[in-house]
């Protein structure tokens, strides 16, 4: 699990990648962000290593993380997909009911969602441990319909930036607003968790559907704002503008 120190140095290369600090396509060593950031080659090699399963950086053979340049359109387009072919996802369990070992397995998730929210905000130590866990629920309703063609397209749409289940998305300890959000989200996925259980089938679909759209809008909401009180009337990432 990353330390506070590479959380911070996560955060703040996000920040700068957003705001258009390194360009489309450049490649992102560990010594320049380091030397701007004052901090170690050691947290940046982290915060490279996260960035890159976000889709905010590439992997490159002999080259390294290059800066991967998307819209946020394309990110709202594939939330859109993620709407469709989740809410899909949560029909068929309903409509054939879950098996215990599955149950069991959201369960924790649920709980562990529930755990990380118990201090009454988000910790830096819970952002990494809050993916996590969003992921492992996602993913364990996706991968229990046993749809192979479901599955793959799913896997394809949360390459695009921020579609992931694992990303957070940045609430700071002081920041209650956010906090509540967070909260609101977790109760969801209670309240899908509960609808596929009773067999429920379209209302679980509806509730993932929605689910998915409110954290799109957020997402949206977030960053045109950020954009904003920076100056641009644009969301700009990389040299996208």
């Amino acid at each position: 699990m990353p330390s506070n120190r590479q959380e911070a140095a996560i955060d703040k290369l996000r920040s700068m990648i957003m705001q258009g600090v390194f360009a489309e396509g450049e490649h992102v060593q560990e010594i320049p962000p380091s030397e701007m950031l004052g901090v170690s080659r050691t947290p940046i090699r982290e915060a490279l290593v996260v960035l890159g399963h976000e889709g905010l950086l590439q992997y490159r053979a002999n080259r390294g993380y290059i800066v991967r340049k998307f819209t946020m359109e394309q990110v709202q387009d594939a939330y859109l997909v993620r709407e469709a072919l989740e809410g899909l996802a949560c029909r068929l369990l309903a409509e054939r009911r879950i098996s215990a070992s599955v149950r069991d397995e959201l369960a924790a998730a649920l709980a562990e969602g529930d755990r990380i929210l118990s201090p009454g905000y988000l910790s830096e130590e819970g952002r990494r441990p809050w993916g996590l866990m969003n992921s492992r629920f996602h993913r364990t309703i996706l991968e229990a319909t046993n749809n192979e063609a479901l599955i793959g397209a799913t896997e394809r749409v949360t390459r695009i930036p921020f579609a992931s289940a694992e990303v957070v998305h940045w609430f700071d300890r002081s920041d209650t607003e956010g906090y509540e959000k967070l909260k609101r989200t977790h109760r969801q996925h209670h309240e899908i968790f509960e609808a596929i259980c009773s067999g429920h089938a379209y209302q679980a679909e509806a509730k993932m559907r929605d689910h998915i759209f409110k954290t799109a809008a957020y997402i949206e909401e977030h960053y045109v704002r950020k954009t904003k009180d920076s100056g641009s009337e644009k969301v700009k990432v990389g040299a996208e503008t």
